[in-house]
């Protein structure tokens, strides 16, 4: 049975997903042109959101495991390479496991474990440096270099965002007490807002006799 403090926690990794959903949406919406400024602009705009979607999972996941001892220091932190090395040492399995609901419109439905095409923790850290490249507008010999990539090409962009989809999608975070929060991004049921829940893996406890 979560705390208090869990509970409260997983309402905060709920609020960081649907900030998380509303930044997804802002990319498709740049890629499209649909902001009005120039495409190397909207390239910028785009790195900025991915730089912004990085430290929410990166929040995210320390708000799953804020009761964990040694948390307490990284809730001043907000890069995500420091986040994620950090909870890697208190926590080897933090970072969120992206799964597939099979079973259709059935009631019963079930959970596929996916394994590739996701945002992965080295993905995650090497996109991060990525963004902080791409939003300084560098060194002159840089701008002179003939390798600089065109700046209203947005491949890269598509290919980061659908990484990041896959990974948030549905999704569950496997705690240190051996329960798994479970996390649904777009539940239809509930006007497409985010569900978290806890899904215990230990047995109910038996009656005595």
């Amino acid at each position: 049975m979560p705390s208090e403090e869990q509970m409260r926690l997983f309402g905060l990794y709920g609020a960081i997903m649907e900030e998380a959903k509303v930044r997804l949406s802002s990319l498709g919406s740049a890629m499209a042109g649909a902001v009005g400024i120039p495409k190397a602009l909207a390239r910028e705009f785009c790195f900025l959101q991915l730089r912004m979607l990085c430290e929410l999972i990166a929040l995210g996941c320390l708000a799953a495991h804020g009761d964990i001892q040694g948390t307490t220091g990284l809730r001043k932190k907000y890069a995500a390479d420091d986040i994620i090395k950090r909870l890697e040492c208190l926590h080897p399995d933090f970072y969120p496991s992206p799964v597939r609901l099979d079973g259709g419109a059935s009631k019963t439905r079930f959970a596929t474990p996916i394994e590739s095409g996701f945002l992965t923790k080295d993905e995650l850290l090497s996109l991060y440096r990525r963004c902080g490249a791409a939003l300084h507008r560098g060194t002159l010999r840089k701008l002179l270099s003939e390798q600089v990539p065109s700046r209203a090409d947005f491949r890269d962009i598509v290919v980061w965002e659908n990484l990041i989809v896959v990974l948030l999608t549905v999704h569950f975070i496997q705690l240190h007490d051996g329960e798994r929060m479970f996390c649904m991004l777009r539940n239809v049921d509930d006007g497409n807002h985010v569900q978290v829940t806890v899904l215990s893996l230990n047995p109910p406890p038996q009656p005595s006799i």
